[in-house]
This record gives C-alpha cells, structure tokens and sequence, in this order.
C-alpha cells in the first residue's frame, strides 16, 4: 500500500521520496529510472556546460519516462557565475507540457525571490534546500511550496551551523507554516518512517541513489560507497566557512593540509577542487582517489549496488512494516483497573525460512535473481513477508514470513528453490513477545 503524504499528492508521485540535484550524477538516465520507480528525480542544470544543453538533457529525461521529474538549480556565488537567467527560461519553457512538475533550489545568488516567482508562474513546485530553520524561514516568506530540510550528515554544503537531524527535523515541525522533507543521510524504511513521524513529507536522498545501477557514474566510484562507511567523509573549505562534506580520499586529505597551512585562500586548493577532476572520476577514470567528491555519512547504510525500483520499494515497503507493526503495535490503551494489563505478554508465532544454498551462489543466482527478489517484493507489500536476507557468507539465508502457508508458498514459486541455487530448506515456528 503506497504512502500518501502532501509530496506524492501535490507531484502526482507514488512513493515520498526525491532524488535531489548532484553534480555529476543528475543526468536523464537516473532520472527517468526515479521516476518510474514512483519516486521523483532531480536533473541536475549546472552540471550542463550551457542552457542549450540542459534543454537536451530534460528532453532526453521525457523520451525515457512519462512519470513527473524535477529539476535542480543552484544559486551560488562564483568567480564566473553561469548564465542563471538562461537557464531558468529553459526551465520554465520545458514546463509547457506538465511533465517537469518540481524544481530544486539550493542558496541565495542574487535573490532568491525573483526565480520563485517566475517558476511558481510557470506552474512548478518550488522545494528549498536549507541547513537552518532560519533560512527555511526566509524561503517560506519568499513563497517556496515545501523545504528540504537539510541535516549536517548530508554531502554536498551541510552550511555552518552543524545542526544534526533530529533536532533540525523536530524544530521545523514546529514552526515551519510550510511542509517539509528529510534530507540528509537518508537511505532506508526506517528513516522515513521516523521522518514521516517527526512531521516530514518524505525524504530526500542524493547519495543512496549514487549506488544505483542506473547511477550514470563510475562502477568504482558505486564500489567505493557500498565499501565506505560513516567515518569515510571529510569535511573541507570551513577556513572559508563555504564548507563542503566530501569523500575522503588522497585528494581531500591533501586539501586538508594545504588548507591548515593557507586557512580561507581558496587560490591553493583550486586545482584540486576544480570540477572538471570531479567529473572525469566519475565518467571516465573510476579513480577513487582522483577529484574531491561529495559523498554523505550516509555511506555506513550503503551495503548494495541496487536497481532504482528495487531501491524505493524496499524503503516504502520497509517504513510501512515499521508504521503498521513496531509503531502501531507500540501503543497500549490500559487503564488502572484494565485486568488484561496484568496478564502474562502476548506471544506472536512467525515463521522462519531457512535456506541452504549451492556452491558458488554468486555465480549460479545471477540469471535467477532479479525474479527471486521480484518474488520477495511482492510478498513484503501483500504484508506476507516481514524481513530477511543471505547470511554474510552466502551460505544460505533466513526469511521471516507471517504464517506457515505464506513461507511454503513463497518456497513454492521461488526460483532460486525450482533452479537448484537452494539445497534444502526448513521451515520452523520463531516466537517474538
């Protein structure tokens, strides 16, 4: 049962989730991949080298799907600023046929005000990133339709303040007149389930969808993000106080040093920071090591290179288990005199599917996996499905069911069983009070 929240209702999107603007990354192909999942993407318009291209570009992202997408602009200062003019126009020019519903905007260049009366006159959807509830204010004023609450996890600019999520998350439920959405390491069905319950919309990811297949990056640069984990970022440029939280590899570490020794001279680590070493690690190279990349904290969630779909369904799937189960099952009406509270915890029977698998799995599994992980897909929505997964040495692997015919009928069409990668099974009763 899909989520409904303000965001998939004002976008005509299933799933509460966007795939924010990143540098490099926010091109059509993963776009459109968003959106057919149900979410919503973001093509990124600075990463275009002219306005002429980003009309291309959203072009492109319409001949591969017809479901709603986005776009994200920018609005820094820089030592040679873009035309920003000329890409809004194209902007709003592509908004003529109602598929580019939803536009991104990040800080201040210039105004902010004047682009969101010429989008929001267009008929966009105007959603503000901010890092504080100041600045969500300040966008509220000027007439944006949602905010992107940004936590201090996040890659990219994180801002100066260093306010984690749960508090930003809470705050802005509080005094924002506007809806808002979770960003900032932000990568599974718990999170949105906790986003959704502190007032969030949905949430907002950039580097979860970095490890996607349809990421149009690097494999390595994918590889080097499953492998990583909360401790693999670094943050740089916060002698200038334009701080940017990025992948920590030899290029960021030298940063670090050039910047202790010349604090706030950006003229030091300019050919280190210069986009053009950014994109050829991502579409050329694969060099890890080569460019200063952003990345978020998010990494320590990141444990699989995984289709778009597969992605937002197992989110939405997993946030409703936790808002129909853990979080409904949570709440208990007991008065003082209620008899029922002084008996013994209710014990819960579920089932468990144990498997064996072959030798060399990873091998044999690979024609067979997609319609496997289909199979458990559609079980987890039916509500039949509670978790599960392979044991760490791809040995075999445990899945929780809710009944005992949902396990044998789910044994009974799998085609790791029916192709031999599964040796033996058992299924067994497993009690949770």
């Amino acid at each position: 049962m899909p989520i409904s929240t303000k965001l998939t209702r004002a976008l005509g999107i299933t799933h509460p989730l966007i795939q924010g603007g990143m540098h490099y990354v926010g091109y059509a192909p993963l776009v459109a991949a968003v959106g057919n999942a149900g979410a919503i993407g973001c093509i990124t318009a600075l990463t275009q080298p002219s306005p002429e291209a980003l009309q291309k570009e959203i072009r492109a992202c319409k001949a591969l799907s017809k479901k709603p997408f986005g776009v994200n602009l920018t609005l820094l200062p820089m030592l040679q600023p873009p035309n920003y003019d000329a890409f809004a126009q194209v902007v709003e020019d592509e908004m003529a046929s109602g598929q580019l519903r939803m536009i991104e905007t990040a800080g201040h260049f210039k105004g902010l005000e004047p682009f969101v009366i010429r989008f929001k006159a267009a008929g966009a959807f105007v959603i503000h990133k901010c890092v504080t509830i100041r600045h969500a204010k300040s966008a509220e004023k000027v007439g944006v339709d949602m905010i992107s609450m940004d936590g201090f996890d996040c890659a990219g600019h994180p801002g100066e303040a260093d306010i984690g999520n749960w508090v930003l998350f809470a705050k802005a439920a509080r005094e924002l007149k506007i809806p808002f959405v979770a960003s900032g390491g932000c990568a599974d069905g718990k999170q949105l389930a906790a986003a959704i319950a502190m007032g969030a919309e949905g949430m907002n990811m950039g580097t979860r969808f970095m490890a996607t297949v349809e990421a149009p990056i690097h494999d390595n640069i994918k590889q080097a993000l499953v492998d990583g984990d909360e401790h693999s970022t670094t943050l740089l440029m916060r002698s200038m106080r334009n701080t940017e939280r990025v992948y920590k590899n030899q290029a960021a570490l030298k940063v670090l040093e050039i910047e202790k020794e010349h604090p706030g001279d950006f003229s030091k680590i300019g050919h280190i920071m210069k986009g053009d070493n950014y994109r050829r690690a991502f579409q050329e190279t694969g060099d890890v090591e080569e460019g200063v990349w952003s990345a978020g904290t998010v990494m320590g969630l990141i444990d699989s290179v995984v289709t778009c779909q597969e992605l937002c369904d197992n989110i939405v799937g997993e946030a409703e288990e936790v808002i129909k189960g853990r979080l409904a099952n949570s709440v208990t009406l007991v008065s003082d005199d209620d008899e029922a509270s002084k008996a013994p915890p209710k014990i819960t029977p579920h089932f468990l599917l144990q498997y064996t698998y072959t030798d060399n799995v990873l091998e044999k599994r690979i024609p067979h996996r997609a319609g496997h992980l289909k199979l458990a897909g559609e079980f987890k929505s039916a509500g039949k499905l509670v978790m599960g997964g392979a044991l760490g040495d791809l040995t075999g692997a445990t899945v929780i069911f809710r009944r005992k015919e949902d396990a044998d009928e789910f044994v009974s069409q799998d085609p790791y069983v029916k192709n031999g990668i599964v040796t033996d099974y058992v299924v067994k009763e497993w009690s949770v009070v």
